[in-house]
């Protein structure tokens, strides 16, 4: 199926008036699945929160999750695995786009330590079940390890804006809900072959399938290594009725893993298989 199809089929699938930022990454991880070779271990049935504790910048103590989806693409060339944590978001009115510029920037409100721990990517400390090495997120070379995915309407149609925390402008430090802004003048810019800002879905999609979303896992970093080992423990549990290609993981050493997870940690993952897009 086609980036283009997917969108439709997305778009089908969900209500922009009735979903909640949850439900939509749920009905578009759907429609991915549907649409291409990929796989959706979706945890966001009541299961517990996947937090982290960690530091902000005015060495004050907070606690959030770590994201509401890790998405880990697979391609056959090098780096063949790149994963991010990508925290949904849903924006009702974006001022940038009721206002009717053609500039396609999206602002949306947000959790300050979720777009701090996401963009700065401090030592953290699980909270189990969820158990991390602390410096998981700093073992990344690449910013996009950490990213947004922003729901929003324009001309009555679901789009989704995506952007590398990072380079998500901040409004307001003191706020606890302060207003972000993706800056659809990045899209044009790479790096390490990654996208930046990706201001609607089918862009979205296609950098996805082309292998531009998502910073490189080395399998030469151990904590790397121990983020691929979780994911594929997370495919295994994820039963029969969904399963990763056998070679998924190939040139990657991954240790053993269990065939299942005895704990839900609450962090969904969207295995996507970019070789046969």
């Amino acid at each position: 199926m086609s980036v283009s199809s997917i969108a439709v089929d997305f778009r089908k699938r969900a209500s922009f008036a009735s979903d909640d930022e949850v439900a939509l990454f749920r009905k578009l991880a759907d429609a991915i699945v549907n649409g291409s070779t990929a796989v959706f271990v979706d945890e966001t049935h009541g299961a517990t929160k996947c937090n982290v504790r960690f530091d902000l910048t005015d060495g004050t103590q907070t606690r959030c999750e770590i994201a509401d989806l890790l998405i880990i693409a697979r391609s056959d060339r090098p780096p063949f695995l790149r994963a991010t944590f990508w925290q949904a978001k849903k924006v009702k009115v974006s001022n940038w786009v009721a206002h009717g510029t053609q500039d396609r920037h999206i602002d949306f409100p947000a959790q300050f330590n979720q777009w701090d721990l996401l963009s700065r990517r401090p030592t953290i400390q699980g909270v189990r079940p969820f158990d991390p090495p602390a410096d998981l997120l700093e073992s990344f070379q690449s910013a996009s390890i950490g990213s947004f995915g922003v729901f929003y309407e324009r001309n009555a149609q679901i789009e989704v804006a995506h952007s590398v925390a990072e380079f998500l402008s901040c409004s307001n430090p003191k706020a606890s809900a302060p207003t972000l802004l993706a800056n659809a003048y990045l899209e044009p810019y790479r790096m390490h072959d990654e996208v930046v800002v990706r201001s609607e879905l089918e862009p979205f999609l296609a950098a996805l399938f082309d292998h531009q979303i998502g910073a490189a896992l080395l399998d030469s970093t151990l904590q790397h290594q121990w983020l691929v080992n979780y994911a594929k423990a997370k495919a295994a549990s994820g039963g029969q009725s969904q399963q990763l290609p056998a070679d998924f993981f190939d040139g990657f050493n991954v240790n053993q893993v269990p065939d299942s997870m005895p704990d839900r940690d609450g962090l969904s993952l969207l295995f996507v298989d970019t070789r046969l897009s």
